[in-house]
């Protein structure tokens, strides 16, 4: 079996407290075969020393310095420079599971595949705790294409972390991340893969550890990053538009993900919550909706999906009125526990 070369890609931007721990899960592993490209994006506390001090001991690290300008362009300049057989991309507060490239490419055939899909768990003091974006064992058995895989397996999943990508997959089909936005920019290069990729195959190993701190930038709740998000449906739109030779699944694809932007919108919507913010928000997005969103075969959120066409007042009541519903379930149940 061939032991293919791996790009790992790692933006760096003031992580001085964690990039340590995640060089040396990285280097530790026991599949040697891989180059490690640090994209330095402007760090101004000692991540940038801590990078160099690592370069100098190990000559597959390449570190590349750059103004900061957000995480999508540090992985598509890294994606620019990588020569690997497949790309990973490592966020520089998180780790690898110990030696998981050699368990996932002494499992695959990455000769046959254009996407690999492993398993990624949060962890705290070391010890992993809970799995995202989890699979059962059914998903183990053959490889998808993007349209079956959210059509009739309806997995979704918003990070590139714990995934491989052919390079030639990536560049054939000209999949990078999204410029100028602030938040989603993961969802997004994912939905792009599925609409392209024709073989995508899942291992049963544990391969990406996350570490949620606060501050990161998936975790901040403010008002400023839910009218961020708003720019994700427009580039969407943008992107069907200057792609006319996209097929009908593809187009069915894309407009599912234009849904789960704006039910994640108002999901997030509800944790800054005002009158002034929710009709701010509201008319923002009613802009930005063009059409409304074919799905295709698409089974999962479709009575959803519906509702956003019919009414997107309703539909943005409905996500609102689900979350608070919740808080009075979760603080119901703390109190009665407290007694």
């Amino acid at each position: 079996m061939t032991r293919p070369k791996v790009s790992i890609i790692i933006p760096v931007f003031n992580v001085e407290g964690y990039i340590s721990d995640c060089l040396q899960s990285i280097l530790g592993q026991s599949y040697r075969n891989y180059e490690l490209l640090l994209i330095n994006d402007g760090s101004t506390d000692q991540s940038g020393k801590i990078c160099n001090n690592f370069a100098s001991s190990d000559s597959r690290i390449q570190i590349f310095n750059q103004e900061n300008r957000g995480v999508s362009e540090a992985r598509n300049f890294g994606l620019k420079k990588a020569l690997g057989d497949w790309i990973c991309f490592v966020d520089g507060d998180d780790e690898l599971y110990p030696n998981c490239l050699e368990g996932i490419f002494g499992s695959v055939d990455s000769l046959k595949s254009e996407v690999i899909v492993a398993r990624s768990f949060t962890f705290k003091d070391g010890v992993v705790q809970n799995e995202r974006y989890s699979f059962d064992d059914s998903f183990l058995i053959v490889q998808y294409d993007g349209n079956h895989l959210i059509s009739k397996k309806s997995y979704i999943r918003g990070s590139v972390c714990g995934c491989l990508f052919s390079r030639k997959f990536l560049f054939d089909n000209d999949v990078v991340f999204p410029i100028g936005l602030k938040n989603g920019e993961d969802s997004i290069f994912m939905f792009l893969a599925y609409i392209y990729a024709k073989e995508i195959q899942f291992i049963d190993q544990i391969f990406y550890l996350v570490k949620e701190r606060e501050g990161s930038a998936s975790r901040k709740r403010s008002v400023n990053n839910v009218y961020r998000m708003i720019d994700n449906i427009k580039y969407i739109y943008q992107y069907i538009y200057l792609h006319p030779k996209l097929n009908s699944l593809q187009i069915n694809i894309l407009n599912y993900s234009i849904y789960l932007v704006v039910s994640s919108i108002f999901n997030k919507l509800y944790y800054c919550f005002s009158l002034k913010n929710y009709f701010g928000v509201f008319n923002s997005v009613r802009n930005e909706l063009l059409t409304k969103l074919n799905i295709g075969t698409i089974k999962q959120s479709k009575t959803k999906v519906n509702l956003l066409n019919c009414s997107l007042f309703l539909f943005s009541i409905s996500v609102l009125l689900k979350n608070f519903i919740r808080d009075l379930q979760n603080n119901g149940f703390s109190k009665s526990n407290s007694l």
